[in-house]
């Protein structure tokens, strides 16, 4: 039985990080293709500590919303957990470079910590834009072995199509849904319950995936959410990613835009 909670635990807390993400990423293009590259993640925790005071609160068999105490206790629990884990040091800009493919570099980087969760924001430089597919963003101490640790985003950029025809250009790529990979992690965890899923989706309805592509081309066609001046902005979250599941034809979600040079 110890073991069935420890494993849930885990899960639990691999599932419910999901759905607070903010994730944004920004191409900017010049016209010989190179560029600058943004890549911002923002994980809130706070939503998370409701839901495992609430879940804590039905395995003892109470009903109802969790307690000022409870939350109390739970905020508390999760700090000193954090602390414990917390001993993860952040990596330096040459570090980060010494991973990068070629033709990229690293312009900035910065960690922010907040009372209940964390931001990074990666700024990089490309000669050519298809040199992002291979970025891949540094990993946790530990992540082997701890689950939760692991980078729900590896690698940013993936699935990144640049496809050149004559005086056009079209740029695709597939959103990734965070989701996806701690459901992987969290696979050997008994199924949740339909009341605690709906739950956890209320509690992370905010999940906001971004794409932004400015650049100093015509647009000849595109599927962006909206516009800004040059910026085609494309928008994901919760309903849209079931959405996607549930799709016969998933491709038609997909980031694409084409330029006429």
């Amino acid at each position: 039985m110890k073991k069935t909670v420890s494993v849930l635990a885990v899960a639990l807390v691999a599932f419910f990080t999901a759905g607070c993400f903010q994730i944004e990423q920004s191409i900017e293009l010049k016209k010989d293709l190179s560029g600058t590259a943004d890549f911002h993640l923002g994980v809130d925790f706070e939503p998370m500590v409701y839901v495992m005071a609430q879940f804590a609160r039905e395995m003892e068999g109470k009903k109802g919303p969790p307690t000022e105490a409870e939350l109390a206790k739970a905020k508390a629990d999760f700090k000193k957990s954090s602390k414990k884990s917390g001993d993860d040091k952040m990596p330096s800009k040459a570090e980060i470079q010494k991973d990068l493919p070629p033709g990229v570099k690293i312009l900035d980087f910065k960690a922010e910590e907040k009372e209940f969760g964390v931001t990074t924001d990666f700024k990089f430089g490309f000669d050519r834009i298809n040199r992002l597919i291979d970025v891949k963003l540094p990993g946790s101490k530990g992540a082997e072995q701890d689950p939760t640790k692991k980078n729900v985003i590896d690698t940013p950029f993936e699935g990144l199509e640049v496809v050149e025809k004559g005086n056009l250009i079209t740029i695709r790529t597939t959103p990734q849904n965070p989701t996806e990979s701690v459901k992987e992690q969290a696979a050997e965890a008994p199924k949740l319950d339909k009341d605690t899923e709906e739950m956890v989706k209320k509690a992370f309805g905010k999940m906001r995936v971004a794409y932004k592509i400015t650049a100093p081309f015509t647009v000849v066609s595109h599927n962006a959410t909206r516009k800004e001046g040059n910026t085609l902005i494309w928008e994901y979250d919760m309903k849209r990613f079931e959405q996607i599941a549930a799709s016969k034809k998933p491709e038609d979600f997909a980031v694409r835009v084409t330029y006429k040079k």
